[in-house]
């Protein structure tokens, strides 16, 4: 077996007399794109350490999975598509990472989706619920994060219930993140509100002051938003601090985050109060909120033995890493590409230590989370409020 490792070169090993990248005896090697830099970075900074901190935690108690200690590679695409395709290449023909786990954003995952397909690269989880990316179903491609079009369809009844007959304002990332959320928030509405204004705005622009200023001259009693936190903390400073606007607010989970709170007390000393205050969005995470819940007990356990700051973002991503656990799990010790995609097929209802959704595969069904609760912003935090709502 020495010899044959030594022929392939380091990490690589042969299972059934086939190389598997990524794959030695005693390790087994992820690679992803996050965006460690840049706009988003308050994303990448927090789930990438979480998910290697979770991976930690196995390899240290565990002695890692049937024997082989699990690592993450981590290539920072600073929230560039452009960045993230030459990242994603380097992790496959130059570092050979087993598998690409949770490489974030919309755009960014666009951009090299088809080649880890076309490549044959299992392609677990990556964080975003853009439709194109679980439908059609492909063989080696697995989603996580909850449909935005569903997602959109949860909070465009939210307004359609509690805001009937009035006007809606939309303002939206322009990619599939924020294009799938209108297609979803214009279905849950339907003919109960009007929509009268439409502005977008792209992934890497954070100053969306002219873009609220159009919103408010359109005069909506309600703004739904598709925007990660860096642009969605800078348009609310701006209409509340700014333009003096208190229209009500519904946005996407990718905000659900204490970190939004102090980006928005950051951008203006302006502010007399919580800019977020009231604002709507949806989570399917037990919320830290929720101390004494024995999942979230352990999680700040673990991030803190591994000197990692705790927020809602590590905390999914921990929920990745054990959905990744488990299926290596079922996939045996004969680890190979095929053997952990049909693993991956057979999850059923499987709820992580910090998941408040379960989550299930199968042959033709690759969207994993299925199901998302509403939360409101109050005092600074996301308090999760009614039922779990499945699609």
């Amino acid at each position: 077996m020495a010899l044959l490792l030594a022929a392939c070169g380091e990490g690589a090993s042969f299972v059934d007399d086939q190389r598997v990248p990524g794959v030695t005896d005693t390790e087994v090697v992820f690679g992803t794109h996050m965006p460690m830099t840049g706009v988003a970075a308050v994303y990448g900074t927090s789930i990438a350490p979480a998910i290697q901190a979770y991976f930690d935690y196995v390899n240290e108690t565990r002695g890692g999975v049937h024997g082989r200690k699990v690592r993450l590679e981590v290539g920072d695409d600073a929230y560039d598509p452009s960045q993230a395709a030459d990242v994603v290449r380097q992790l496959v023909e130059r570092d050979g990472v087993f598998a690409i786990l949770n490489g974030f954003g919309t755009a960014q995952h666009s951009a090299v989706y088809r080649y880890l397909e076309e490549s044959g690269v299992p392609d677990l989880f990556p964080a975003t619920g853009a439709r194109k990316f679980t439908e059609p179903a492909a063989r080696t491609r697995f989603g996580y994060n909850p449909d935005y079009v569903m997602e959109g369809t949860i909070l465009g009844r939210y307004i359609a219930e509690n805001f009937p007959g009035q006007r809606v304002g939309l303002l939206l990332q322009n990619d599939d993140f924020g294009l799938d959320g209108e297609k979803g928030l214009r279905a849950g509405i339907g003919t109960a509100a009007e929509v009268v204004a439409r502005e977008t705005f792209e992934s890497t622009t954070s100053d969306l002051g002219a873009q609220v200023t159009r919103l408010k001259s359109a005069s909506p009693d309600i703004l739904a938003i598709y925007a990660t936190p860096v642009p969605f903390a800078n348009a609310l400073v701006y209409a509340r601090t700014v333009l003096s606007w208190d229209v009500p607010v519904v946005v996407a989970g990718a905000v659900a985050d204490p970190a939004v709170f102090s980006l928005t007390q950051e951008a203006s000393e302006q502010a007399q109060k919580d800019v977020v205050e009231g604002a709507i969005t949806t989570t399917y995470l037990v919320p830290l909120t929720q101390r004494g819940h024995p999942g979230l007990e352990k999680h700040l356990e673990i991030m803190e033995s591994h000197g990692i700051e705790v927020n809602n973002f590590t905390i999914y991503g921990q929920s990745v890493a054990e959905l990744t656990v488990e299926i290596l799990e079922r996939a045996g010790r004969d680890l190979t590409r095929e053997s952990l995609v049909e693993a991956a097929e057979q999850v059923r209802d499987f709820t992580c230590s910090v998941c408040d959704v379960p989550i299930t595969f199968g042959e033709n069904d690759r969207r994993g989370v299925e199901g998302v609760r509403l939360a409101k912003a109050e005092g600074g935090r996301w308090v999760p409020f009614g039922p779990i709502i499945s699609y």
